[in-house]
């Protein structure tokens, strides 16, 4: 039975390493070439990438659980309040452009520690804390991401420790060879691809698990009814806004250095194109028999009694307190102007820019459609992970359990061939949604190394000294010392978390780990909003060096705190304060340094 459930998500494993090894180059003359992109990158691949990235297992757990208990009123507020958040990242794009166009035309770092850096005194010490926070932020997140493989992976391997820590041990490898071949490049192919795989896992677990309980006339809890009515809806406007392409059909080709290089790229290509429009094809096909059977079900139940079980689960209200409520409107409200995998795709899209500044050139077109695909679809895929929830728990009772382990238990012990489809296209799904999140987080970890830590220690590795044989120098060491030292982080402390905490990625206590190291980036917000809302040609909206340190330690060490305290006593309420103590600590005392900084003027 294992051979049969684990045959897909290994295959999907081998297909991700095909787009980074047919981007790799032998040399990399500068650090951007490696960090942003080698090549001009279509937009295609730079939108589905970064949806790819906000469908992450750190947010995948919560929204199970809610959906799961019917608590919906959480997930929808967190998931209306993401698409504002992108808003608000798109509506900085002009001074964020003009940084990022800078930078990459000196050759200088695109990394949000850069700009805080910069507009705040241009202090190394700066430099230094703000990078120190962005690589302890996106490794903490590597981690919940890990925790949340191992959460699936238990239930399918209950009695085999060793081939567990091997299966996490691969999915880690993965991540390493899909970053490392060929920089920021592959992993933004390799995560749009991962965007597929993940519909079609979702699509196809979702189509199986709807047959089988309308089979059996499961399907009876009002959120459950709801969660039918949205994943129809959802399969309805996805593919017809997206045309039934998931995957874009980019040919990625690579001249090589002989004929015979060459002939294997090509060969390459062509395979990585036709699984492409396979996976595009099958995708639609499973989004259609879920439309199928949904109709068929709510045809069934009666629209009236479709109407008064929505209007039930969502009348319900919510077991979340008014702080947890404030905690999912700030979070993704903020999070996406700081999150440092948005820069860096922002950056391969500023790395293609014309020179036409115009907001009606193609250029802008091109920007302006991929933030309301980007801002539209990702909250819409958040709601639709909620639905799988409710669904979910219709297959499978937890009693006190994990839903998702619960839901696995139950698929095995059903003992037959749908059943085992259901399972298999789950951990495909689970696989690719928790590598499109790690693969981009891993480069953005060493990009900040590179282009922020190693100049600090070292300026001789400088990027604008623009010596190529320094540049590979560097990319080289800020590569072998960074990942390897990050690696072996990830691995002890995804060994003690799994050892002595024993977390599961649909509780309070992993939502807490999430908010934890996101505190860390969010403690930026102050920082990096004041600058690009601000004249900055005035000095409005900055501080000075020692108050940027105070800002970014204290309101970091705020929102870290409120966790380690709930952690430690189980009181959610520090669970729900963590952000809102970030934040808020972070805003009161930039507003102290500009009042100081107006009087000194």
């Amino acid at each position: 039975m294992l051979s049969t459930v684990f045959l897909v998500p290994v295959v999907s494993l081998g297909i991700y390493f095909l787009p980074a090894f047919l981007l790799r180059r032998k040399t990399y003359p500068r650090a951007q070439d490696y960090f942003v992109s080698s090549d001009p990158t279509p937009p295609g691949v730079i939108r589905n990438s970064s949806i790819a990235c906000t469908l992450k297992m750190g947010m995948f757990g919560p929204l199970v659980a809610w959906g799961a208990s019917g608590d919906l009123w959480p997930a929808i507020v967190s998931s209306v309040f993401l698409g504002l958040g992108l808003y608000l990242l798109y509506a900085v794009r002009r001074p964020l452009l003009e940084f990022l166009g800078n930078a990459l035309s000196r050759d200088r770092s695109i990394t949000i520690n850069e700009l805080i850096a910069r507009r705040h005194g241009n202090d190394v010490r700066v430099r230094l804390l703000a990078s120190g926070l962005t690589v302890f932020a996106v490794t903490g997140l590597i981690v919940c991401e890990t925790i949340g493989i191992a959460t699936v992976l238990k239930p399918v391997l209950p009695d085999s420790a060793g081939l567990f820590y091997l299966s996490v041990g691969v999915v880690l490898a993965s991540m390493v060879v899909c970053t490392v071949v060929s920089g920021n490049s592959g992993a933004m192919y390799s995560a749009q691809l991962q965007l597929g795989m993940l519909y079609l896992g979702l699509f196809g677990s979702t189509a199986l698990l709807l047959y089988l309980q309308v089979s059996e006339l499961k399907i009876t809890a009002p959120h459950a009814v709801l969660g039918v009515l949205f994943v129809a809806v959802f399969c309805v406007l996805v593919p017809f806004y997206r045309h039934s392409r998931y995957v874009d059909n980019n040919v990625i080709s690579d001249p090589g250095s002989n004929a015979g290089g060459a002939a294997r790229a090509r060969f390459g290509a062509r395979l990585l194109r036709g699984f492409q429009r396979a996976l595009n094809i099958t995708i639609s096909v499973f989004a259609a028999l879920i439309v199928v059977i949904a109709v068929m079900d709510l045809y069934t139940e009666g629209i009236s009694a479709v109407v008064r079980d929505g209007a039930a689960a969502l009348l319900a209200g919510t077991r979340v307190p008014d702080m947890g409520l404030l905690t999912l409107v700030l979070f993704p409200l903020f999070y996406q102007v700081v999150d440092m995998t948005n820069w860096q795709r922002i950056a391969a899209f500023a790395k293609d820019r014309d020179g036409d500044r115009d907001e009606r050139s193609r250029w802008s077109a091109a920007f302006r459609k991929f933030f309301v695909v980007y801002a539209v679809e990702s909250p819409l895929a958040w709601l639709f992970m909620c639905a799988f929830g409710a669904l979910a728990v219709s297959a499978a009772t937890p009693d006190g359990a994990d839903i998702m382990q619960a839901f696995i238990r139950q698929l095995i012990s059903e003992q037959n061939s749908v059943a085992i489809a259901a399972l298999s296209l789950s951990l495909v799904g689970m696989f690719a949604m928790a590598l499109s999140t790690m693969i981009p987080l891993f480069s953005a970890s060493l990009c900040a190394v590179r282009y922020d830590i190693l100049p600090a220690l070292w300026p001789e590795f400088a990027p604008e000294e623009g010596r190529a044989l320094a540049e590979a120098k560097a990319t080289r060491l800020a590569v072998a010392a960074a990942g390897g030292a990050l690696c072996l982080v990830i691995l002890v402390a995804f060994y003690f978390i799994e050892e002595r905490l024993h977390i599961t990625f649909t509780s309070n206590r992993f939502l807490a780990l999430v908010l934890a190291f996101s505190c860390a980036q969010l403690s930026f917000v102050p920082l990096v909003l004041g600058p690009l809302i601000g004249r900055t040609g005035e000095g409005l909206g900055t501080v000075q060096a020692g108050w940027a340190l105070a800002i970014l330690g204290i309101s970091a060490a705020a929102g870290v705190g409120a966790v380690t305290v709930y952690l430690a006593t189980g009181d959610e309420p520090w669970l729900w304060a963590s952000v809102p103590a970030c934040l808020g600590t972070g805003v009161l005392l930039f507003a102290v340094a500009r009042l100081r900084t107006a009087r000194t003027a």
